[in-house]
């Protein structure tokens, strides 16, 4: 049995003599592993067109082991891989995706993946609007992967405000009435809205602490997501 699907590749591992090990998101499965034959081999067509970060149509036979049949690139975000910082941040995007083992929406992390690969690919969007963007993709992320805060807005609600942990809600923080509304927009919008986005120093250093605090209680370990996401 064969199907078809879109897919981003997300690495390569070595496996057997000459054949590779993908892993790739789909929108219907999330991440599956699938092996591709004597990928290691300079006449194969197919592993030229599975670099890390490109969109791809694939072909896959369902078996003991999943295996690659055929691929088509629909999107190799070349600029992206001309600048350094825009791969590191790609490279971060993938390891919270190889981390990620949750129900959520994966059609809608699809599109998520899909968006944010496409303004790092973008040369117009400068560094820090793009770093900007990144960090609002974490929380967007998050959310569509099934861990939403909860927000209740305090009795001044010019003031201050509470974020409850959606998975542990015995978890809350205190945060300004400002980032309370800051939060809740980058959520909720599509990103037409927030391509524009900005943000002031006190503002953003209140959304770097909270930021770090969301994603330690879902990630327990230490990665190079959480420091690219949250420091820059």
């Amino acid at each position: 049995m064969a199907f078809k699907t879109e897919a981003f590749v997300l690495r390569s591992r070595p496996f057997r003599e000459a054949d590779r090990i993908y892993d790739i998101f789909t929108p219907q499965e999330g991440v599956i592993s699938v092996v591709l034959r004597s990928a290691a081999r300079s006449r194969s067509k197919l592993a030229g067109h599975l670099m890390p970060f490109n969109k791809v149509k694939v072909m896959i036979g369902r078996g003991k082991m999943d295996h690659m049949a055929g691929v088509v690139v629909l999107e190799n975000y070349s600029n992206l891989r001309k600048d350094l910082k825009s791969m590191s941040l790609a490279s971060s995007i993938v390891e919270l995706f190889l981390s990620d083992r949750s129900m959520g929406q994966k059609f809608r992390e699809f599109s998520l993946m899909e968006h944010i690969f496409t303004i790092l690919d973008h040369e117009g969007i400068n560094m820090n609007r793009k770093m900007t963007l990144v960090r609002a993709f974490l929380w967007k992320y998050l959310s569509v992967a099934g861990w939403e805060p909860r927000f209740r807005l305090g009795k001044h609600a010019s003031n201050e405000g509470m974020m409850y942990m959606e998975h542990d809600h015995s978890k809350s923080v205190p945060i300004s009435g400002e980032l309370f509304d800051f939060l809740q927009f980058i959520i909720k919008s599509d990103w037409p809205q927030l391509i524009n986005l900005s943000i002031d120093s006190k503002l953003n250093k209140e959304w770097f602490r909270i930021s770090k605090i969301y994603y330690q209680s879902i990630f327990e370990q230490p990665s190079k997501s959480l420091k690219l996401f949250i420091y820059g």
